[in-house]
């Protein structure tokens, strides 16, 4: 059952979550428009919920890894990369399952 205050007809710029969220504002809307900045907060607050200690950093920053060996922490990888040996990545799900450090 599609609830009408979902589609937000009556604004000019609708906004909302998820694939729920598309589907439900796509057939009224000339432009979709998909931000994916809710992934590195998502991961972000995972992380610090398991008492990771975070600093951010430029993700294709050479200075990056050196700024890890001065803090004595460990990279994040891309998400295809993580494994049981470096399961620190920027996807909720995989650092769900990483130790804490």
């Amino acid at each position: 059952m599609k609830v009408d205050w979902a589609g937000q007809g009556s604004w000019g710029v609708r906004m909302d979550w998820g694939p729920a969220g598309a589907e439900a504002l796509a057939p009224g809307s000339a432009v979709v428009v998909v931000v994916d900045v809710l992934s590195f907060t998502t991961s972000v607050s995972v992380a610090v919920g398991r008492g990771t200690q975070v600093l951010p950093y430029a993700w294709h920053d050479e200075r990056a890894q050196r700024m890890a060996e001065h803090h004595d922490a460990q990279r994040a990888v891309a998400r295809s990369k993580a494994s049981a040996r470096q399961p620190w990545s920027l996807s909720p799900a995989a650092l769900r399952h990483a130790p804490a450090r």
